[in-house]
């Protein structure tokens, strides 16, 4: 199951006074002074090369340089005040550019602890986080520099990835206290849900994740350590027969869950378990066994060596069509071999997080299945990504042009390096304008709101993309 993704704003007082300054002054910066400079500087090298420049006219060479200086500063400025979003995933926190000028995204790993500021007052513009990194001085978050429905992710982001961190008393209190208030019109937002959907998940439970060290299936599982966590549900990266390295997924139910939709649900999970370690594709990550252990669950799965594509993109930013269909091709064909079994395979759950990059370039999609399902029919919660979900899957009814939203979301995320807005039809062009209008258009028909306005199956997605890969490369 992939994590959420949390990406808000923060912009400062000072930030905020800079930005609109210089908003309010574009046009003197923005096409005064580059006029100015770049006219003035070439009547002086006109002059120089037609000799009628005289001697004392070089003193003047600095003016026009000086227009020219101040647009490209104002431009770079802008630029620089526009980097403050705080993004939260499952790796790691990535700070705006004016609070952490140098390294500003720092894993889980390398946060020694996070307490809460706040001083005499109880305002909560007066609360700040203060981040204790292993290396480095102390970063403090004023909580008042963002909206109260952006905090609210943030706390319960922390909650949900920074389980390796110390997490002040302060902190715990701020989480427990802090009161949502999303609702506008009598509607929830989607926002509003997701956050409620964070409340359930993180409820408390009688769940402990794994121990490294611990052994499981007669002794011939060992675990190695834990990947992620999230709610009632682990990951972990296992030896198996003292040898060879597989992922085991964990899934538990509620101890509160009636049993006979307990029942249904480890059913469920044991035939569709079952059913997938039939699957024979190059592009599936192989189920090798499923088996239950003290009241838990697991599908130990086969381990894949790459990168995920959120992790390249975040990396090396947006990429080219070229590179990007010919990724969405074997992407296509996977979904079309899950969808054409009987019965269909829906994945839930196709993101940038669950498309593993190998060394040898070829796509492998993780994570799907039975776990998804018994997850989402065992504690009555979605799976999905946020801002990848199609609509009618967050209302509790997934089919296999879920699967083509979700596609169409994944390539705009490639195409832009940035999250599609949740609920929504997504055109990379919005971003991106080398983006060609064919291939925008795709991602416009795979993400339209209502399913039966999408590509209907993969089958009829692949020859499209294939024409586009290959108009592209022979021009």
């Amino acid at each position: 199951m992939a994590e959420l993704t949390v990406t808000t704003s923060y912009e400062s007082p000072l930030t905020k006074s800079a930005t609109t300054a210089l908003r309010l002054t574009f046009p003197i910066w923005g096409i005064i002074a580059p006029f100015i400079g770049f006219a003035g500087l070439i009547a002086i090298v006109s002059a120089l090369f037609q000799h009628f420049l005289e001697p004392a006219m070089v003193n003047w060479i600095g003016v026009p340089l000086a227009w020219i200086a101040l647009a490209v500063t104002c431009l770079l400025s802008m630029r620089i005040l526009s980097n403050n979003s705080l993004l939260l995933d499952k790796n790691g926190i990535q700070f705006p550019v004016l609070l952490r000028p140098g390294n500003r995204y720092v894993p889980w790993t390398a946060i020694r602890k996070i307490d809460v500021l706040s001083g005499t007052k109880t305002d909560l513009a007066a609360h700040k986080l203060v981040f204790y990194f292993e290396r480095g001085r102390p970063l403090k978050l004023a909580l008042g520099n963002m909206k109260p429905s952006e905090i609210e992710q943030v706390l319960l982001a922390i909650e949900m990835w920074g389980a390796t961190c110390e997490r002040d008393p302060s902190l715990l209190l701020l989480q427990d206290s802090f009161k949502s208030n999303t609702e506008e019109d009598g509607k929830v937002s989607y926002t509003a849900m997701w956050e409620d959907e964070l409340r359930r998940r993180f409820s408390s439970t009688t769940f402990m994740p794994l121990a490294p060290g611990q052994v499981l299936r007669n002794g011939s599982l060992k675990v190695v350590r834990q990947l992620s966590l999230g709610g009632l549900a682990a990951v972990y990266l296992c030896q198996l027969d003292e040898a060879k390295l597989v992922v085991l997924k964990e899934a538990v139910l509620p101890e509160d869950g009636a049993s006979e939709m307990r029942e249904k649900a480890k059913e469920l999970f044991e035939r569709e378990a079952r059913y997938l370690m039939k699957l024979d594709h190059r592009g599936i990550v192989s189920v090798l066994d499923t088996f239950g252990e003290s009241g838990r669950n697991y599908l130990m799965l086969e381990y894949v060596n790459g990168q995920d594509l959120r992790q390249f993109v975040k990396q090396n930013g947006a990429q080219k069509e070229d590179t990007v269909l010919d990724w969405s091709i074997q992407a296509a064909g996977i979904l079309k071999y899950l969808h054409e079994q009987d019965p269909p395979i829906i994945h839930r759950d196709l993101s940038p997080d669950n498309l593993v990059l190998r060394d040898d370039g070829t796509i492998v999609v993780i994570d799907f299945g039975a776990s998804n399902e018994f997850l989402s029919k065992a504690t009555g919660t979605f799976v999905g990504k946020q801002s990848f979900i199609a609509p009618e899957q967050f209302r509790g009814k997934s089919v296999v042009q879920s699967d083509i939203y979700a596609f169409g979301c994944t390539l705009f995320y490639c195409l832009t390096g940035k999250e599609p807005e949740a609920l929504s039809t997504s055109n990379p062009r919005d971003l991106n304008a080398d983006v060609s209008e064919e291939v925008a258009e795709l991602v416009v028909s795979c993400t339209q709101l209502e399913a039966r306005n999408r590509y209907q199956s993969a089958a009829q997605l692949l020859p499209v993309l294939r024409r586009l890969h290959a108009s592209i490369r022979s021009s």
